[in-house]
Parts: C-alpha cells; structure tokens; sequence
C-alpha cells in the first residue's frame, strides 16, 4: 500500500492527472522523482493501470452482432430520411422517438468497423494537425511510470510505453488524440530531429492496412489483443521498421 504520508500526494496526483500547468508539473514530477512516498505512490497507479489493462474484463461486439444491428436499422421502413434541421425531427426527438433513432445509430457507430482505407488519412491528419499546432505531447517525460497511468480515465485503453532511449528512440511523452473519430493514446517519441507518434486505439475488428506512405510520412499498422496500433513518422522505412520491432517486442 503506498505512503501517503507525503503532503504533496494530491499534488503528485493532479499531475498524473495532467491538471496542472508546465511550471506545477515540472516541480511536481521533480518531487516525485525525489520523495518515495510519491515515487512509490506513481509506482502504483502504473500497476493499477496494468492490472485493468491485462485483467478486467472486456467485450467486443462479434461480427453476427453488428449485423444484426445494420439490418434492424436498415430495415426500419418507418425511419425515413431524418432532416437534422427541421423543428419537427427535435420535437419528435423531445418525445423520445427521435432520440431512440439517435441511439441506434450510435451504437451502430460504435459497433461497426471503420474502413481501413480511411486509416492512413485519418492517423496522417492527426499526426501533422498536433505538429503544426505544437500539441504533440500533453503530458512531458521520459518515465513510463509517468506517462502510462496518465492515461487512465483518458481514453479507454491502456497502450504499451516504453523507453527506448538506448535504441535511439526516446520517449517524450503522449496525449490524446482521434483516429477516424475514436479516441486513440498517442505515445509520442524523438529520433534525433525526427518525432515518432504511437496511435493506440481499441480493435473493432476493422483490417489493418501494414505499411503506407502519406505526404511523405510512413505508417506501420498492426495489432496486439484488443488494440490497435500504428506508428508514424517522416524517418528511412528501416528506422521506423526497427521501432516497431522494439514496440511489438515490448512485454504489453
């Protein structure tokens, strides 16, 4: 059980829970580094991250389930084309009609794979969008430990991280991002003058594409469990080929 004798444990928790600003964080991750009570206190929640990641329990809808859902929606003749503008679609949708519509599309958005060609646009999209807005990365460090359980209550997945400064690729920190409009971890790391960004995201059963090249930036696909995941970059194929294989070999 963790210390929690530290006065700066809540402190040490806004951090984790990226609520504080780049001068608070700062201090609060040097703090860290240097009081056990809080080490240990950022220790634990990495392991509680794992352990939901590796151990709770999750389901994804089978295939025969989707189906299932497409049919019913394609096949409800009283379910016209709805004219998002007019009055009379948010009366209906006030008196609950509407509004069971509405759900059953977004569980058909929810359950239904995206397609895979649209990956590379949507991963390449947000992958330059972050770079020229400089918002790369929202929570800064190397530590896994730190970046990790950042993204507990996040995003609904729990994506490798790793340091692979001895490698050449060392880890700078993640935020969150979207891949075709699903909430996607982004570990973000630095290859020299290059920047690496991991995309994890929840499988939908949607097909990968393996590698790709969009407006001179390549993409590697591929799963591990439950995820998704695709890594990005303007480096040589064989440099992204070797952090990929870094990442793939990583113990998830």
């Amino acid at each position: 059980m963790t210390d929690m004798s530290c006065p700066e444990i809540l402190r040490t928790q806004a951090w984790l829970d990226g609520e504080l600003d780049e001068t608070a964080a700062a201090e609060a991750e040097r703090h860290a580094g240097s009081c056990p009570a809080c080490r240990a206190f950022v220790a634990d929640t990495a392991a509680v991250s794992d352990a939901i990641r590796t151990r709770a329990a999750r389901w994804i809808a089978p295939p025969h389930l989707r189906r299932r859902v497409a049919m019913a929606i394609a096949n409800d003749s009283s379910r016209a084309r709805i004219d998002l503008r007019s009055e009379s679609f948010w009366f209906g949708a006030a008196g609950g009609v509407g509004l069971s519509a509405l759900a059953a599309a977004m569980i058909l958005v929810l359950l239904l794979p995206v397609a895979s060609s649209s990956l590379p646009d949507s991963v390449t999209d947000a992958h330059t969008n972050a770079l020229m807005n400089h918002r790369t990365i929202e929570v800064v460090s190397s530590n896994h430990h730190t970046v990790k359980p950042w993204f507990a209550g996040r995003v609904d997945v729990s994506p490798p991280v790793a340091d692979f400064a001895a490698q050449g690729f060392a880890l700078a920190g993640g935020r969150i991002d979207r891949v075709v409009g699903a909430p996607a971890a982004v570990v973000a790391y630095r290859h020299g003058a290059h920047e690496i960004d991991l995309f994890v995201w929840a499988d939908k059963g949607t097909e990968l594409p393996h590698e790709t090249v969009r407006h001179g930036y390549r993409m590697v696909f591929w799963k591990h469990a439950d995820l998704d995941l695709a890594a990005i970059s303007d480096m040589e194929p064989g440099e992204l080929e070797k952090f990929v294989q870094l990442v793939r070999s990583e113990k998830q």
